[in-house]
């Protein structure tokens, strides 16, 4: 009965996407696109430029596609949160159960609870490493990253309690620079205020008052001059997430032959375009990216199968995705003060040897985040009741 109803209801409506398959294949993608994160920033970290390999073989041609796609990556977060933020504000304006309190609480104790550790993270890091090493211009601390993606981030320059205040306050990239080595963090000022437009936006055309409408007309004005262009721009990526959230499942995808047939092209699609910003520009290949997750996430909600029984796949992904977002945001510092500790003035050569020795970090950073993220990330629930609980008895005592 249940699958029957969500059939003829738009996506953002179905009551418990726990219940489905597709809600694992998510978690996955996640999971997936937060290592390709931190395989590239490893890759970008720890290794000379691909350019400057001599008649690289097979396999190092293979390893450079899988670890220059941490940008890319980014896009499909961006989708996958303007899919689940937007069908989470549309439902409750729909319902009549809209509360700008609830909503930032949900959205800033999610933030909150792995940013504040990982900016502490940081400065621990950043600091032993200019304690250890020094600020000299031949310092990793004191001068710059070895290479041209990261030439011009110097990290003492950026080691500041103003820049630290701004990314609390969801300000880096637009009034200060990023905070220290952590240049992961720029996205969650694009985000950040990705979740106060959205519904913002939808409050302006829902709401009948005047003085609310004008109140939301200059509130998303105000917002997109603030930003600057580039994040007003990435805000089209995230609203195709929100789009495909009010959608309907087509009749014509009833077919699960067909779903299938057509679920693994657009995945083969969306590998096509990761690849893409190598033949055109890469705002455009951002695009590209945007529209192919949205498409594929799109022909997975539209299979309706139900987990019946949690599996290895099920656990695996759902433990993935758990700590996707403190991945993100703890592995740069740590990667940081790793690579200033074992690499002198040439970093190495893509040998067997040393993708073997890089293959170790990555587990180290993988399961250091994962620690965290288990004090972190997983208390989130615990943290918004608290929170929550602790606005509820104020708004008592000064009834």
């Amino acid at each position: 009965m249940l699958v029957e109803k969500t059939q003829t209801q738009p996506i953002y409506s179905i009551p418990s996407i726990r219940n489905y398959r597709w809600s694992t294949h998510l978690d996955f993608l996640r999971g997936l696109a937060s290592l390709l994160v931190l395989l590239g920033h490893m890759r970008i970290l720890l290794f000379i430029e691909y350019s400057e390999i001599r008649n690289p073989s097979f396999l190092i041609k293979r390893l450079n596609s899988l670890t220059v796609l941490g940008h890319q990556s980014v896009m499909i977060f961006f989708v996958l949160s303007g899919f689940f933020i937007s069908a989470s504000v549309i439902r409750r304006i729909q319902q009549k159960q809209w509360s700008w309190v609830n909503y930032l609480v949900d959205r800033l104790t999610r933030l909150y609870i792995v940013l504040i550790p990982a900016l502490l993270l940081s400065s621990f890091w950043d600091s032993l490493g200019i304690k250890i090493f020094g600020t000299g211009q031949n310092s990793f601390y004191g001068e710059k990253f070895h290479n041209g993606h990261l030439a011009t981030y110097k990290i003492l320059e950026n080691f500041t309690f103003q820049n630290a205040l701004g990314t609390i306050a969801f300000v880096q990239t637009i009034f200060v620079d990023l905070f220290g080595s952590n240049k992961a963090v720029w996205s969650l000022a694009y985000e950040f205020w990705y979740y106060i437009l959205f519904p913002a936006i939808i409050l302006l055309f829902w709401v009948k008052s005047l003085k609310a409408r004008v109140f939301y007309g200059f509130l998303v004005s105000g917002i997109l001059l603030m930003v600057g262009s580039e994040i007003r721009i990435y805000f089209l990526v995230w609203l195709m997430g929100a789009l495909v959230s009010i959608c309907h499942p087509s009749k014509y995808l009833n077919n699960k032959n067909i779903l299938n047939l057509l679920t693994i092209f657009s995945i083969l699609i969306l590998c096509i375009a990761l690849i893409s910003e190598r033949f055109i520009n890469r705002e455009i290949a951002d695009f590209f990216i945007g529209i192919s997750t949205a498409v594929m996430i799109y022909l997975l909600v539209n299979s309706r199968s139900q987990i019946r029984q949690k599996g290895a796949y099920e656990k695996f992904s759902k433990g993935l995705a758990g700590c996707s977002y403190t991945l993100y945001l703890v592995h740069m510092p740590i990667l940081c003060f790793i690579r200033a500790c074992v690499i002198g003035d040439r970093p190495w050569e893509p040998d067997i040897f040393h993708v073997f020795l890089a293959l170790i970090i990555v587990v180290f950073v993988f399961l250091y985040a994962v620690v965290i993220a288990h004090f972190t990330e997983a208390k989130t629930g615990k943290f918004r009741k608290l929170v929550m609980s602790w606005i509820e008895n104020r708004a008592l005592n000064q009834a």
